[in-house]
């Protein structure tokens, strides 16, 4: 995960950024994320330099993704976990930041039916009746 940390790095911020705007929490997460991901205490200038500099309005996510989808299924996974605790850092489920998930996804190649613990479901009026009922 360390050689793609920079493309870690700008997938979270895209992350923290897909509902337009960046709240101070998601960006306290996206500092602790990738402190424990390269194993340091403070996050090296480098990566604090490409959080400054970060553009959202032209960040390509989709093909940022795609420049993971040689990796293993397994390291996939964690970078869309680490996206999907981002998005949940803010106390907001936003359906853009869902959206977001689902787009970094698909550049990786992972299926939607392979993230679907970390999406919401929009459920249709008729999949709400008895969905109350007693048991």
């Amino acid at each position: 995960m360390k050689a793609h940390i920079d493309t870690i790095t700008d997938l979270l911020l895209g992350s923290a950024y897909a509902d337009k705007r960046l709240e101070g929490g998601e960006l306290a997460a996206i500092t602790a994320m990738l402190c424990k991901l390269l194993g340091t205490a403070a996050l090296p200038k480098a990566q604090s330099d490409r959080i400054a500099g970060f553009n959202p309005a032209k960040f390509d996510v989709a093909k940022t993704a795609a420049t993971l989808k040689a990796e293993s299924v397994e390291s996939k996974r964690k970078v869309l976990e680490l996206i999907a605790s981002v998005s949940e850092s803010d106390d907001e489920i936003d359906l853009a930041e869902d959206a977001y998930l689902r787009k970094v996804a698909a550049g990786m190649g992972i299926s939607e039916a392979e993230i679907a613990d970390l999406t919401v479901e929009v459920l249709e009026d008729d999949e709400l009746e008895g969905l109350l009922k007693p048991s």
